[in-house]
C-alpha cells in the first residue's frame, strides 16, 4: 500500500475554501468566560509571600454528581496559610450544585463538606458500591473521606474507613479496582516530608536559596514522602497494601 505526502497548510486551506469547508485557521472551538453568569463566586485563598511550599501547592477541583440528577456539580478545595493555620484558622471550601441552566448554587453548609483539612486536591470514586458518588480530599496531613448519603449530605468516613492513618502530605489520588474485584481500591500518592510544628525556615540552608536569594525550603533539600496503596475490602473500610504491591516507594523519592 502506497503512503501520500500531506499537503501544506497553505493548500489546504485553498481545497478546503474551494469545497466550502472552514479553513483550517477559522475552524477551532472558542472559550468563552461565563463564570460571571453561573453563580459561582468561589476565591482560592493565595499566599502572595509563600514563605513555605505548602502555602504554593494547595488548590484542586472536582466533578461530581453528588446528587444523582446526571448534571456534573463542582467541588472546590481550598487551604489555610501557614499564619492560619497555626492560629487555628480555616479556610472554607466550596460544593455548587449544577441548576440544570447553566448556573450553579452554593450548597457547602448543607452538604457538610466546608471545612476538611488544608486541602490540596480532590477525587471521586463510589467506595461502598451504592451507586452514589464518594468524595476524597487530599489534604496536607493526609485525607478525607466523605461517604455520600445519597440525599444531599455527606458523612466524614475518614477514621470508620481506616483511612486516618494516612497522615503524610497527600498531593494526589486515584480510585480504582487494581484487583478486579468489583470494589473501588485507592492509591494516594504523597509529596515531601513538611509539618507545621517543624517548619523548614525560609532561606536558611543551601537549598532554600536560588542564586543568593532567599527562597522558600522544597522540595529540593526534603525528604519525600512514600505513597499508598490501600485495598477496599468491601466493607467500608480500607487496608494498607503498599508494600505487598511493591508500590510504596521505601526510598522516599
Amino acid at each position: 500500500m502506497g503512503t501520500s505526502t500531506p499537503l501544506p497548510r497553505k493548500e489546504q486551506e485553498k481545497a478546503a475554501a474551494e469545497k466550502g469547508t472552514t479553513g483550517t485557521l477559522t475552524n477551532y472551538p472558542k472559550l468563552v468566560d461565563i463564570t460571571a453568569s453561573t453563580g459561582i463566586r468561589f476565591e482560592h485563598l493565595s499566599s502572595p509571600e509563600a514563605k513555605f511550599i505548602a502555602e504554593s501547592m494547595s488548590g484542586g477541583v472536582a466533578l461530581i454528581d453528588y446528587d444523582g440528577d446526571g448534571w456534573q456539580d463542582i467541588y472546590f478545595t481550598n487551604a489555610q496559610n501557614v499564619e492560619m493555620a497555626l492560629h487555628g484558622g480555616k479556610a472554607g471550601r466550596a460544593l455548587y450544585r449544577n441548576n440544570h441552566d447553566g448556573t450553579f448554587t452554593d450548597v457547602t453548609d448543607k452538604a457538610g463538606v466546608g471545612f476538611p483539612c488544608w486541602a490540596m486536591g480532590a477525587s471521586v470514586g463510589d467506595y461502598n458500591n451504592d451507586g452514589s458518588p464518594d468524595l476524597l480530599v487530599t489534604c496536607l496531613s493526609g485525607v478525607v473521606l466523605y461517604r455520600n448519603n445519597g440525599e444531599g449530605t455527606f458523612m466524614d468516613a475518614t477514621k470508620a474507613s481506616g483511612l486516618a492513618k494516612d497522615c503524610g502530605w497527600a498531593t494526589g489520588a486515584a480510585f480504582g479496582d487494581y484487583d478486579g474485584d468489583g470494589w473501588a481500591d485507592l492509591f494516594v500518592s504523597h509529596y515531601v516530608d513538611f509539618h507545621l510544628d517543624n517548619l523548614p525556615v525560609f532561606g536558611s540552608s543551601k537549598s532554600c536559596k536560588y542564586l543568593g536569594i532567599d527562597v522558600q525550603c522544597g522540595p529540593r533539600g526534603l525528604k519525600g514522602s512514600p505513597d499508598s496503596l490501600y485495598h477496599n475490602n468491601g466493607d467500608g473500610t480500607f487496608t494498607d497494601v503498599s508494600k505487598k504491591t511493591v508500590v510504596d516507594d521505601p526510598e522516599n523519592g
